[in-house]
């Protein structure tokens, strides 16, 4: 057999598979992580009547994002952006044959752990998927489309926005129910056939939705907010690059030392001070205080990586594990316990806070009180903090860390100085027996954290809460009894018997109530109701956030807000984070924030660009910003 006819049997066999094939235009859109292709098919007699059309051909897109890439469906649910195309048909001069979009079956998607909001599922296009565009039977010769997506990974998500255009191809086309995707396009049809948008003029979709619309799937809880322009009272301190974000981390760390969260946890941090205290020799006195001060610090920035960690794998905001009464019920017991400790009850294995004696691991001891101390004093926000968490913790990881590692670093920054200048440990009196009077102080004090911890808590849990400690302080005391070590069985049996009170005391705390029927001040419709009718003012606040409690005390009173609801018109409406609201986390991500305190001003002539209050203010500056929004 000569290589002449090979070639000329092997070009005939390419011209068969070529003309059986539908056309196919494929692409790459810039560096965008993903490729289109596009084919078009006939719909037989048969066909038409299984997917309810009338359409004789069919568009199929492939829409194919790069590996570790995947989009969201058209109604994914949740907080997440569907994928939305938008096709019409121009004739051989260049103008749209059809007023309208054209007809667009999206499938379903496959189930996805939503990153967003943990817990949840969402449903997402995971590799080539199919979109379905029914053509109409009107002279035409290009498909024309725009296409909208978010790309995303486990750790960032790329919004894309991609024009297509597609020569329709005049040959015979295959059947479109003889293709793989088939099913995937009835059960499409199917879907939209019980939704009143999928009920159009035969071949032609509804126009696209508008902004502010009613489409359930497009907004979902709360997802309706993304129109909004919100603008901020201290824009020099919002951010925008990794730069100054670790700058203002690093001073707002080290303001977090002095804000009202301080005032829990100043028991825990008289230990970086008093450390070497009850050493007589001077020497043996600056190197255990430069020591404890030192793994203090690394107890700081271990807990600001472990912080940062969960953010970016949870996307929870700063301070919300504290609505995790689980959370805060565990560290009451834990802070209880040591207060007890100090108090001479029983002594806690491992770590303590006593200072020097009867204390076998200092190093270990120093780091968890540091790891502690921060733990404690991380609910609230402080001055250059809110600017820095909005933009920080909707970065991919590295940077989440980087931020919060240098917040870390000027928090830790006053025990970094102490450890340079170890000197100051010869400010403190000499030791003696006053230092076992201060560690009876800081036991009471401690005592009060727990006070402050409790009153984190929703009110249905006080009285569990209660019962816990009053188990943990029996357990406490029975450990105390048995003495140091395993020596004696009756020793053992005691430390037994303790270590099951403590956990009878967690499982009595840890119980979850009955969830008692709550009403929310703010809802999503509430203050959709009354935008653009009058100047609304969203305030929001949680029981675990000190600084909020601070501003209803100094800034947010009663008097002065009827006040100024009189003067200015006002309708107040409160956010409250204690627990889980996914309505109000909603709201608060779209006005550029991750943490609180927010104040968020909705003028009446202005609804769609609110003014936003971060972290503490004063009156003069709530005045200000209503006197501001209030001016056309």
């Amino acid at each position: 057999m000569s290589h002449k006819f090979l070639r000329a049997l092997l070009c005939l066999l390419l011209l068969i598979v070529c003309k059986a094939s539908p056309a196919v235009a494929s692409d790459r859109h810039g560096d965008l992580p993903v490729s289109t292709s596009c084919a078009v098919f006939t719909l037989g007699a048969e066909s038409r009547s299984l997917a309810g059309t009338d359409s004789g051909r069919v568009a199929v897109l492939f829409i194919e994002p790069d590996a570790g890439w995947y989009t969201y469906s058209n109604a994914p649910g949740g907080f997440a952006k569907p994928t939305r195309l938008t096709a019409h048909m121009a004739n051989q001069l260049g103008s749209q044959a059809g007023s309208q979009a054209l007809r667009v079956l999206y499938p379903n998607g496959s189930p996805k752990d939503d990153l967003v909001n943990p817990g949840n599922t969402i449903l997402a296009y995971l590799g080539k998927t199919p979109l379905f565009v029914l053509l109409p039977d009107v002279p035409g010769s290009t498909l024309t489309a725009q296409l909208e997506l978010l790309l995303c990974t486990k750790d960032k998500c790329l919004p894309a926005r991609v024009e297509l255009s597609f020569t329709l191809p005049k040959a015979a086309l295959p059947e479109a129910r003889t293709q793989s995707w088939w099913p995937e396009l009835l059960a499409a049809a199917k879907a939209a056939a019980k939704t009143a948008e999928a009920q159009p003029q035969p071949g032609l979709a509804q126009p696209p939705q508008e902004l502010g619309g009613t489409d359930a799937a497009a907004q979902g809880a709360g997802g309706g907010w993304s129109h909004l322009t919100p603008r901020y009272h201290q824009p020099q301190l919002e951010v925008g690059g990794l730069f100054k974000a670790m700058l203002l981390g690093l001073l707002a760390g080290f303001v977090l030392n002095f804000m009202p969260c301080v005032l829990p946890v100043i028991s825990i941090k008289l230990s970086a001070l008093m450390a070497g205290s009850t050493q007589a020799d001077l020497s043996l006195r600056r190197a255990r205080f430069r020591e404890h001060n030192l793994y203090f610090a690394l107890g700081i920035l271990l807990y600001f990586l472990l912080l940062s960690a969960v953010l970016g794998a949870t996307g929870l905001a700063w301070g919300q594990i504290f609505q995790q009464p689980a959370i805060v019920l565990g560290l009451t017991a834990l802070v209880f316990a040591l207060s007890l400790s100090l108090l001479g009850v029983f002594s806690l294995p491992i770590v303590d806070l006593k200072f020097d004696q009867l204390t076998t691991h200092p190093k270990l001891q120093a780091l968890f009180t540091g790891l502690l101390a921060t733990l404690l004093a991380t609910p609230c926000s402080g001055p250059f903090l809110g600017g820095v968490l909005g933009w920080t913790l909707l970065q991919p990881p590295w940077v989440i860390s980087s931020v919060l590692a240098a917040v870390g670093a000027g928090m830790a920054l006053p025990y970094l100085l102490m450890v340079l200048f170890p000197g100051l440990a010869r400010l403190f009196p000499k030791p003696g027996p006053w230092t076992g009077h201060l560690e009876k102080a800081v036991g009471l004090l401690l005592a009060g954290t727990c006070v402050y911890l409790l009153s984190i808590l929703p009110v249905t849990r006080l009285l569990s809460a209660l019962v816990m400690l009053w188990f943990t302080a029996l357990g406490a005391w029975v450990w105390g009894v048995a003495g140091p070590g395993f020596d004696t069985r009756k020793s053992a049996l005691l430390k037994l018997a303790a270590a099951l009170l403590l956990g009878l005391s967690l499982w009595l705390g840890l119980r979850a109530p009955e969830p008692p029927a709550q009403l929310d001040a703010y809802t999503e419709a509430s203050l959709r109701a009354v935008l653009g009718k009058e100047t609304v003012v969203v305030d929001f606040t949680a029981d675990w956030c000190p600084s909020c409690k601070l501003l209803e005390q100094t800034t947010l009173t009663p008097a002065r807000l009827g006040d100024m609801k009189s003067r200015h018109g006002l309708t107040l409406m409160r956010a409250d984070l204690t627990e889980n609201n996914p309505e109000a986390e909603a709201l608060l991500h779209a006005l550029g924030s991750k943490s609180i305190p927010v104040l968020a001003i909705f003028p009446k002539n202005a609804p769609d660009s609110p003014l936003v209050l971060r972290d503490l203010f004063t009156p003069a500056q709530l005045e200000e910003a209503l006197e501001s929004t209030a001016r056309p």
